[in-house]
């Protein structure tokens, strides 16, 4: 879910930046501090908002967990974009074919590849996110989730091994079968059916 709110915002982001050479180049590396910048470190911020306007800990932890991973996605469909053939940009738009007809015909299929990458690396870094941002702390307040992730660290304070074993077995099942029923299927539609070489 989070992995797809990001796409909806980062993919016409990344197209915009990609699409422009100058603006690429300073902002690829910026997207990529980001991705490698620890977001936990901004987690004790989410848990003074959260503590200070009473919200939902269930609720507002969730979005932690892309924190640090959706600029792999920016990254990616920048990438993408900025590869994508002059020569192609310049047929569709000498046959007018603009709006969402260009995203969906033109500039989608081009960038799909480079998004496909992106999300998986997104997705697979938002599940080792989800141990660290389900259950926070700042000095004595403590915020839990009640996902998978808090469920571990939970077990893991606890020191109950034999549990936290349990977790991250299922979290390996949950992400093997993801990648076995979403992003490999989708990896090889993009190989097979985007390509532009």
């Amino acid at each position: 879910m989070l992995v797809a709110l990001a796409t909806l915002i980062w993919v016409p982001i990344g197209v915009a930046i990609g699409l422009r050479p100058a603006l690429s180049q300073s902002v690829q590396p910026l997207a990529q501090f980001l991705a490698a910048f620890p977001a936990n470190l901004l987690f004790p911020l989410a848990v003074v908002a959260i503590v200070r306007f009473d919200l939902t800990p269930a609720l507002w932890l969730s979005p932690l967990m892309i924190l640090g991973t959706q600029w792999y996605v920016l990254f990616n469909v920048i990438a993408g974009a900025s590869a994508f053939p002059s020569d192609l940009r310049e047929v569709a738009a000498s046959l007018r074919v603009r709006s969402w007809r260009w995203w969906r015909e033109v500039m989608l299929p081009g960038v799909f590849p480079y998004y496909v990458t992106g999300a998986i690396t997104a997705s697979g870094g938002a599940w080792n996110a989800s141990i660290v941002s389900e259950a926070v702390r700042w000095g004595p307040t403590r915020l839990n989730g009640h996902g998978l992730g808090a469920y571990i660290a939970g077990r893991t304070e606890a020191g109950d091994l034999a549990h936290v074993a349990l977790g991250i077995a299922l979290m390996s099942v949950l992400v093997i079968a993801m990648n076995r029923l979403l992003w490999r299927p989708l990896y090889a539609f993009a190989e097979r059916r985007t390509r532009l070489d």
